[in-house]
């Protein structure tokens, strides 16, 4: 299935889902075609955040009680369309255009291309197959997403696997330990962590300012996402932080906070936490970064004179910051310097422009 973006077209199909027992049925049991597919709006709606997909946009049969939310990610799927003619509306505050398909077949795969504007909608090409798949489709909501079945061509298979999917009995693609059970969750031992400093979840520099020599406080929220229990539990930091926890076990959907503390150093500072833990089936395991950017007291005294420094970062690298004069002694036993200077511990370098290393 064509994911088209930055354009006012929808992506849509109908199709079939073989059930499990017998005839023809779809997704949710109920018998007839399935119409399925990618809306992507880029005027006249409100946008998603971080999606080109219109926020509370809405897809109904016209003359039925058949309907669907459109995902954040732009897809939506409705089983149980009546064969013959179908005619779609899509809605929000703002869009009212209805689209027709002829001759929808009760075994068939019909997958149009549709471009949407305010009141209107045109069909710009259509393909239609017998060939089909049920598979799990990952929408897209939190870190890992929920799965729900849908019906998609066979042609689509490999796009909906690159997105996250995968069907029955597959291993999980956004956790490998868990496989698909029949109703599409993943099945299986997984565990989360999140870690944070100083009670900020901070994955990405800088993260909170500590002024140098003040307590750093990590915290390791460490959940069983999984679906049985685990065992001999434990979280260790790359950076040599002891990390302490309550327990060693946890239930299926049970979470314990582990802690870890130190001492605020100057400059960028990054460490990642590893949670480990135990099943009947297999061992899992998850890291979580965080971040926080040491300050010394003088760094931001704005009443007296200033000097340009290239400070060494915690990851190794320099970066110009502007210290005060007072502070310029302690940022040089740091390892700093000036531009044009020596880089300290590497001879026959110096600092160039912008702080690079020449």
């Amino acid at each position: 299935m064509p994911f088209v973006t930055r354009t006012l077209i929808a992506v849509l199909c109908a199709a079939v889902v073989a059930g499990c027992g017998g005839g023809p049925t779809s997704p949710s049991g109920r018998s007839g075609a399935t119409i399925a597919g990618t809306v992507q709006v880029t005027g006249g709606a409100a946008l998603a955040p971080g999606s080109s997909a219109a926020s509370g946009l809405t897809v109904s049969i016209v003359g039925t009680s058949l309907n669907a939310a459109v995902e954040s990610s732009g897809y939506f799927q409705i089983p149980g369309a009546p064969s013959g003619t179908v005619q779609l509306l899509f809605k929000d505050a703002v869009v009212n255009a209805t689209v027709q398909i002829s001759n929808v077949g009760s075994n068939q795969l019909v997958e149009i291309v549709v471009q949407v504007s305010g009141t209107s909608a045109t069909i710009v090409s259509e393909e239609r197959t017998e060939s089909k798949v049920t598979m799990c489709h990952r929408t897209e909501s939190g870190e890992t997403g929920s799965y729900h079945s849908i019906s998609v061509s066979q042609s689509a298979e490999p796009a909906h696997r690159a997105h996250g999917d995968g069907k029955v009995g597959d291993k999980v693609p956004a956790s490998p330990t868990q496989v698909f059970d029949q109703n599409c969750q993943p099945s299986g031992p997984a565990v989360q962590l999140v870690k944070s400093t100083n009670g900020e979840d901070a994955n990405n520099a800088p993260g909170p300012t500590i002024l140098v020599g003040n307590t750093v406080t990590w915290t390791y929220v460490v959940t069983n996402t999984g679906t049985v229990p685990l065992t001999n539990v434990a979280v260790t930091d790359d950076r040599g932080v002891t990390v302490t926890c309550p327990g060693t076990t946890l239930a299926v959907g049970q979470s314990m906070t582990c802690t870890g503390t130190g001492v605020a150093v100057v400059g960028q500072y990054r460490n990642v936490g590893t949670a480990t833990a135990s099943s009947t089936t297999a061992s899992v395991t998850d890291t979580d970064p965080s971040h926080y950017f040491g300050r010394l007291p003088d760094d931001d005294d704005d009443d007296g004179p200033k000097v340009q420094l290239c400070h060494r970062t915690g990851a190794g690298f320099y970066v110009l910051i502007s210290v005060g004069v007072s502070a310029e002694p302690a940022h040089r036993a740091h390892g700093d310097g000036k531009v044009g200077e020596a880089v300290p511990g590497s001879p026959g370098k110096v600092f160039g422009s912008a702080c690079s290393v020449n």
